[in-house]
C-alpha cells in the first residue's frame, strides 16, 4: 500500500480536469459584478489561473515575446504572441512568417516546453523566422470575452468549428497586418488541424493567405480512434453531458501543489503522458504540468464524439430543427475539403491511438485540389510524441523543418 502525504485537496488538484455543471443559475458570479453564473462555475473560475506561463517560459529560456490582443468577430479576446531571441523582427527582416496553432486543452506554452534548441518554436526563431504563437478561445491565455462572463454557459458555447471559423482567421489577419506580409505559413497540431480545415473549407479566401499548411497528427477524421470506446457513454447518456460545458484549468494552483508534492505530481503526469508517448523524458514533466491542461469546452469533446459515430468531418449537430435553420438540411453537411487549395504536409504516427493512420489517409485523399499533399508516417509514434518528448525533437521536428526550409 502506498500512503500519500500532504493536503488531500492539493494532491487531487494536479488532475485538473473538472467538469462543471450549469443547470442552475443562482446569485452573481465572482468575476464581474454583472455576471450571473451558477455557484460552482463562479467558484472554479475564481481559482488562480496562470495566464502568463508563455511569458515565464520565454524569460526562463532567454527569449523575448510581445503579446497582441486579438478580438474575434463573435467577441472572444485572444492573446497572440510574437517571439524572438535578441531583437524583435522588423518588416522583411526574416526568412518568413510562421504561425503555430496548438491542440485541444493546450496553449501557446506547449510549443516551448522542450526548451531552447529542442522546441520547434525556438528552432524556427533560431533559423531566422518570424514566429507567432496562437491561443484559442477560453485557454488560460485567452480567457476573456467582450460580452460574456467567463463563468457563464454562453462563454463556453463553442466547439473547434468556431475556433476554426473565427479564432484562426482573426489571428492570421493580425499577424499579416503586423508584419505587412501577404501570406504566412501555418503549423498546426492535433485539433489545430481540424481548425485549419474548417477555415480553409468554409472561408476559402484564407487559402490565399497561406504559403503552406504543415499539420502534425491532424484530428479531423477520427472514427477509428481507440477512444471510440470511451465515447459510448457520451452517445448513450447525452442528457448527462448537456449540462456540462467547461473544462477549467487552474494551472497556478497546480504549480503550487506540484512544488509541494513534486514526486507525486511528476509520477502522475509522467504516467499519463507516457501512455500516449514512446519518447517521453521525465526531465520535461515539470515544464509540462505548468502548461497543460489549459482549459477548453465540453462542446469541443462532444463534437469529436459526433465525428466518431458519424464517421464524417462535419459541423456540430444541433438537432434536426436547428440544423435546418443553420445548414438548410436536417443533418450537418460535410466540410467541403475540395476548397483547400494550399500545399499540405501531414506528419502522423502509425501507433497514434487518437488520430489513427486510417483517418489521416482519409483526410489526405479528400484534399483533391491541394497542389501538393505530402504524407510522412512515423512507425512507432503516438499522439503526444508530436509535441512532447525525445521523439518530437529527434524525429518529427527534423522532418518538419526540412519541408519548411526547403
Amino acid at each position: 500500500m502506498v500512503l500519500l502525504r500532504g493536503d488531500p485537496v492539493k494532491l487531487a488538484l494536479p488532475l485538473l480536469m473538472v467538469l462543471s455543471y450549469g443547470s442552475s443559475v443562482l446569485g452573481n458570479g465572482l468575476i464581474r459584478n454583472d455576471c450571473v453564473c451558477d455557484p460552482l462555475n463562479a467558484f472554479l473560475d475564481s481559482l488562480p489561473l496562470n495566464r502568463e506561463r508563455t511569458d515565464q517560459l520565454l524569460e526562463t529560456d532567454g527569449y523575448q515575446g510581445r503579446a497582441h490582443r486579438v478580438v474575434t468577430q463573435d467577441g472572444y479576446v485572444l492573446k497572440l504572441y510574437q517571439i524572438w531571441r535578441d531583437q524583435q523582427p522588423v518588416v522583411n527582416s526574416t526568412r518568413g512568417t510562421i504561425l503555430l496553432q496548438h491542440g485541444i486543452m493546450h496553449s501557446s506554452s506547449d510549443w516551448l516546453v522542450l526548451g531552447p534548441g529542442r522546441s520547434i518554436a525556438y528552432q524556427l526563431v533560431d533559423l531566422g523566422y518570424d514566429v507567432w504563437l496562437a491561443n484559442s478561445r477560453s485557454t488560460m491565455n485567452s480567457h476573456q470575452h467582450e460580452k460574456f462572463c467567463t463563468c457563464s454557459k454562453e462563454f463556453w458555447d463553442y466547439s473547434w468549428h468556431e475556433q476554426g471559423f473565427y479564432d484562426l482567421p482573426a489571428m492570421i489577419d493580425t499577424v499579416l497586418n503586423e508584419t505587412q506580409q501577404q501570406r504566412l505559413r501555418l503549423l498546426v497540431y492535433s485539433e489545430g488541424g481540424a481548425m485549419a480545415m474548417v477555415m480553409l473549407s468554409t472561408r476559402p479566401e484564407y487559402n490565399d493567405k497561406l504559403i503552406a499548411l504543415d499539420a502534425m497528427a491532424p484530428a479531423a477524421f477520427v472514427s477509428n480512434t481507440w477512444y471510440r470506446y470511451l465515447a459510448i457513454p457520451f452517445a448513450k447518456i447525452p442528457k448527462v453531458f448537456r449540462s456540462a460545458y467547461a473544462v477549467y484549468s487552474t494551472n497556478e494552483v497546480t504549480v503550487e501543489a506540484c512544488q509541494t508534492e513534486y514526486q507525486i505530481c511528476s509520477d502522475l503526469y509522467f504516467q499519463f503522458l507516457n501512455g500516449e508517448s514512446v519518447g517521453m523524458n521525465r526531465s520535461w514533466v515539470d515544464r509540462i504540468y505548468q502548461a497543460m491542461p489549459a482549459g477548453g469546452s465540453i462542446k469541443e469533446v462532444l463534437h469529436y464524439v459526433q465525428l466518431i459515430w458519424t464517421r464524417k468531418f462535419a459541423p456540430f449537430d444541433h438537432g434536426p430543427s436547428k440544423n435546418l435553420r443553420l445548414y438548410g438540411q436536417r443533418t450537418p453537411p460535410e466540410y467541403p475539403l475540395d476548397r483547400v487549395s494550399v500545399p499540405v504536409n501531414i506528419h502522423y504516427g502509425l501507433r497514434d491511438k487518437i488520430v489513427d493512420p486510417v483517418g489521416v489517409m482519409r483526410l489526405g485523399s479528400r484534399l483533391i485540389n491541394s497542389p501538393r499533399v505530402r504524407m510522412r508516417p512515423y512507425d512507432e509514434l503516438q499522439h503526444s510524441d508530436f509535441i512532447y518528448g525525445d521523439a518530437a525533437y529527434n524525429m518529427v521536428y527534423k522532418d518538419v523543418l526540412m519541408w519548411i526550409t526547403e
